[in-house]
């Protein structure tokens, strides 16, 4: 622990008599930090861009809702999501799933909603902002 102190006192020592050179060297850091964070230059390559065209909605009611009211408002959400123009399709699943993988109940509810290509929507790809 005496040689860490002492290299430590060292340092201490150094930095405060050249306090210019620890600030901008400190600066320059974080301006450094900010760059990375900020400019996209790292992050994107850990995901892969993902545009499936399809969402996964997933509702959550009440605890206490049975099968007949999350089927009825399984049935109003799916004409809802059904009413935007790129929806072709939505199909809906009240309860757990099939497979048992899920332990909830009748108060969840999950939507698959298909999506329109984009070039019949008039999205072109420079109007969509990649990130």
């Amino acid at each position: 622990m005496t040689f860490v102190s002492e290299r430590y006192n060292v340092a201490l020592r150094w930095a405060i008599r050249r306090r210019m050179i620890t600030v901008g060297v400190c600066l320059l850091l974080v301006a450094f930090a900010n760059y990375l964070a900020f400019s996209g230059v790292i992050g994107s390559e850990f995901l892969p861009h993902l545009d499936e065209g399809a969402l996964w909605v997933r509702g959550t009611l009440a605890p206490s809702t049975g099968p007949d009211e999350g089927i009825r408002v399984a049935n109003q959400a799916r004409i809802v999501l059904c009413s935007f123009p790129e929806v072709p399709q939505c199909t809906s699943q009240v309860g757990r799933p099939d497979d048992g993988t899920d332990n909830t109940g009748f108060f969840n509810t999950e939507y698959f909603v298909d999506l329109k290509p984009k070039e019949q929507c008039g999205l072109s790809s420079t109007k969509i902002k990649k990130n």
